[in-house]
């Protein structure tokens, strides 16, 4: 189950949904024994991330990952992306070994967006 910190983030849903216009990468995961499912917009500026948005199916770490993913990673170098995110989940409780798959589905999307 994902920390309290993680289940307000998640609720919350900072960046749900989908960007669109020019510019907008595209990527999606899913997760083969779950099925959990993770679709990320993206658009980068100057090597940065200027927008993020996401839609989740699964259990609650996968889409409290992509939630956590807009808040932390607005504004930060594409390189950084993986770094930045492992520090924020600690900061925030973390997520439980049976969850880590989460963060790998959201890198593997991110990854798809952007070639990165």
């Amino acid at each position: 189950m994902v920390s309290a910190a993680l289940r307000t983030v998640m609720l919350a849903a900072e960046g749900a949904g989908e960007l669109q216009g020019a510019g907008v990468l595209h990527g999606a995961a899913e997760h083969p024994v779950c099925g959990d499912q993770v679709e990320l917009s993206v658009r980068i500026a100057g090597g940065c991330i200027a927008e993020l948005a996401w839609r989740a199916r699964g259990c609650p770490a996968s889409m409290a990952v992509p939630a956590v993913a807009v808040a932390v990673l607005r504004g930060a170098p594409v390189g950084e992306v993986a770094l930045r995110l492992r520090a924020e989940l600690a900061r925030l409780g973390d997520l439980a070994a049976a969850e880590r798959h989460a963060e790998r589905l959201f890198l593997r999307a991110f990854a798809a967006a952007t070639g990165c």
